[in-house]
């Protein structure tokens, strides 16, 4: 492939920051525009739910509150913040208008709901979570003003339906008459939903771990508690404290001392502990209850004794930190040969060998850029995933490719990096000119685009030790985290790195010549493969209008690239085309915003999908339960699913011993399969468990799997 001509870089840079920045605007609230229609109340089979508003009228620099209100069947309920040992608290986003925020949801406190052995917190019956709208000091418009709430929740009796809806509620305009006076029965709503909320503990609250870290010892001062009461406490968040472990109150002399269960990710250091204390009073005819939100402090003997001080926690960390790193740097070596990973690889390897009689300072230089684009990468890969769980989201190792508008670009980038190697068209520099020749200059660039590239189509493997090193990090400090990452990007970096480094290894490769040009073009047959990959995987997370979108855009960019290589147009008209070509893209792409959830026609998917509750309930009944936790997009996974648990010895060998098999899919964000790999140590898939009746824990399987691996694992039960 020609280097690039001067005139024709400037078409290039427009056509692709044309195409993403009217991506990333078609994926904004603002550009995308609320619905013209919409009902502030929707009805599902177990609950009705409703957007609410008081006052009704907004004013200017006013906080207006916004309600979302449940009404639920008998015997069913949704979830609280904290939802206890299953399940998944309610997930609100919001389209305001220009200037306006909401505010965090003003929690009710919730129920203990009892699951077998188990405890949640939730809600029955009715529940409305409150949610306080800010308005700007700015004069508003005199047109009525549309406020639109995308909710999804969890509702639940013995099985769990997710359910979700498009809200939408009109505030009149300012000047509309009687709107200020609210509506009575919102107002009462809204007042039963304050009435519940808890109120401010005593300060000065402490907690102690117990010398075998199995308990917590919660001491709030200050808090006189009838004897005859009832206390127990949840944590708002999921992790410090377990919702179904035993909670035992302790004498104290002046407040409430109490003895709580451990959970899977405890408190470390002098991390504060947040929660709720609730004290249930037994009356006539009932109980009163009473709730405290509370911030509990490390007692300064607890960090004093050095048991789990800062300095300590890191020196008893520090094996398991040395651990992870080196399962880290292994995990990255072994990401080089995963089948996303070798096209790319390949690829920049060609470059070496053309470069092979190079000046060794130039050669050096590219090789570094390559790691220096692998390292960046990683980092900013990490710092966007611990942003994001920090603000609550449940994600794991590639959890961008449970959006289906990312699914179907990084397709569109492998079909064009594909057309490239084919010489369909040429580019000499940026992300998809990963063909061209280490050469000096303005090939650094090109060279640092590779290694970006190679992470990118890196994030849907996971190559073995990863898993245990990844969970580690995502429940580890920042700075843990993010070194974990570097490890893990500097094992994936050395391979091409060494290359650059030891001109010895360039000899062990054969001489540049025509062969060169046809492996590169070779090579863009794998790169389509991956293309097609992916749009299978957008078929399992889109309905059938959504999925022909995507396949109409696929078409349209093959023939613009197609056109920009015949063409080869002057930079005022490649900016023309590429605006045009990027728009028409873009209107394709819009179905996949807001996608239609896939539906399998398949019946018996449907009954052999993983639940925690279904686990239970079959150990309980005396079957052996063996759980995939699976992605369409992770390929580990799917080769394991072809050469070990879809074989026909394997089903036998299933169906000998009663198995039930059970699919955890984690193609689409599920928060509870979330928390489940992450009790396991894990952030991301494959993770395959197999449970027994008598056994405490289940038994974790390699995430390499082969038919005699799961029939040793099956021998124990």
């Amino acid at each position: 492939m020609q280097p690039i001509a001067r005139g024709r870089r400037p078409a290039l840079v427009a056509f692709l920051a044309g195409l993403f920045a009217l991506v990333w605007l078609a994926c904004s609230p603002a550009w995308s525009g609320a619905p013209t229609e919409g009902a502030a109340s929707v009805s599902t089979a177990h609950a009705k739910v409703t957007l609410l508003a008081d006052p009704l009228q907004a004013a200017p620099g006013q906080t207006l509150w916004l309600g979302l209100h449940f009404e639920l069947i008998a015997h069913w309920h949704v979830y609280w913040r904290n939802p206890g040992a299953s399940g998944a608290a309610p997930l609100l986003r919001w389209t305001l208008p220009a200037g306006w925020t909401a505010g965090e949801v003003h929690w009710p406190v919730p129920q203990r709901l009892p699951v077998g052995p188990l405890t949640n917190y939730g809600y029955e019956k009715a529940v409305t979570l409150l949610v306080p709208l800010r308005i700007p000091e700015t004069a508003l418009p005199a047109s009525a003003q549309r406020i639109v709430l995308d909710a999804e929740w969890l509702v639940c009796r013995v099985e769990c339906i997710p359910e979700s809806a498009r809200l939408t509620l009109v505030l009149p305009s300012p000047h509309a008459a009687g709107a200020a006076r609210g509506d009575p029965t919102t107002q009462r709503l809204f007042a039963a939903a304050r009435a519940q909320w808890p109120a401010d503990g005593p300060t000065g609250g402490r907690y102690r771990v117990s010398d075998d870290a199995r308990t917590l010892t919660l001491e709030v001062p200050g808090l006189a508690v009838d004897e005859r009461a009832a206390v127990w406490f949840a944590a708002y968040d999921w992790g410090p404290v377990d919702p179904s472990g035993a909670q035992q109150r302790q004498t104290a002399g002046d407040g409430v001392a109490l003895r709580v269960t451990v959970g899977d990710l405890p408190p470390s250091g002098n991390a504060p502990l947040d929660g709720l204390l609730v004290v249930e009073t037994p009356e006539r005819g009932g109980s009163a209850r009473r709730a405290h939100a509370l911030r509990l402090h490390a007692a300064p003997a607890l960090v004093a004794d050095g048991s789990a001080g800062p300095a300590a926690t890191a020196a008893s960390q520090s094996p398991a930190l040395l651990l992870a790193l080196g399962l880290a740097f292994l995990g990255g070596l072994l990401l080089n040969v995963m089948p996303c990973v070798l096209p790319v690889l390949a690829i920049k390897a060609l470059g070496f060998v053309r470069e092979a009689g190079a000046n060794p300072r130039r050669r050096l230089a590219h090789g570094l850029s390559y790691a220096a684009g692998i390292v960046f990468s990683f980092l900013v890969l990490a710092s966007t995933l611990l942003l994001l769980r920090a603000g609550g989201a449940a994600l794991g190792w590639g959890f961008q490719l449970q959006s289906p508008l990312l699914v179907a670009l990084l397709a569109y980038l492998m079909l064009l990096v594909g057309l490239n190697l084919s010489g369909v068209f040429t580019l000499g520099a940026g992300l998809i000119g990963v063909g061209q020749s280490l050469g000096a200059g303005s090939g650094l660039g090109s060279t640092f685009a590779t290694g970006v590239l190679a992470v990118v189509v890196a994030s849907p493997c996971t190559a073995p030790f990863m898993g245990t090193a990844l969970g580690f990090a995502l429940t580890r400090p920042a700075g843990e985290a993010l070194a974990v990452f570097a490890a893990l990007a500097a094992g994936f970096a050395l391979p091409l790195l060494l290359l650059s480094v030891l001109p010895a290894l360039l000899r062990c490769l054969p001489k540049p010549g025509p062969w060169m040009k046809r492996l590169q073009q070779a090579l863009a047959f794998p790169l389509y493969g991956t293309a097609a990959w992916l749009l299978w995987v957008l078929s399992q997370q889109t309905g059938a209008s959504a999925f022909g979108a995507a396949l109409a855009g696929l078409v349209v960019l093959a023939l613009a690239a197609w056109c920009y290589g015949q063409w080869q147009p002057r930079a005022w008209r490649g900016v023309l085309f590429a605006a045009g070509a990027s728009a028409l893209i873009v209107l394709l792409l819009r179905p996949l915003i807001a996608p239609e959830v896939a539906v399998s026609t398949h019946a018996e998917a449907q009954r052999l999908a993983w639940s925690d509750e279904r686990v239970r309930e079959l150990v309980a009944a005396g079957r052996p339960v063996f759980v995939n936790f699976t992605a369409a997009w992770c390929i580990t996974c799917q080769v394991n699913e072809r050469v070990a648990l879809a074989t026909e010895n394997t089903r036998r060998r299933f169906a000998e011993r009663a198995v039930v098999y059970l699919v955890a899919d984690w193609t689409r964000r599920d928060p509870a399969i979330t928390r489940q790999l992450e009790r396991h140590g894990r952030s991301g898939v494959p993770l395959y468990l197999l449970y027994a009746p008598g056994r405490p824990t289940p038994l974790v399987l390699p995430q390499l799997l082969s038919e005699d691996v799961v029939a040793e694992a099956l021998e124990s039960l």
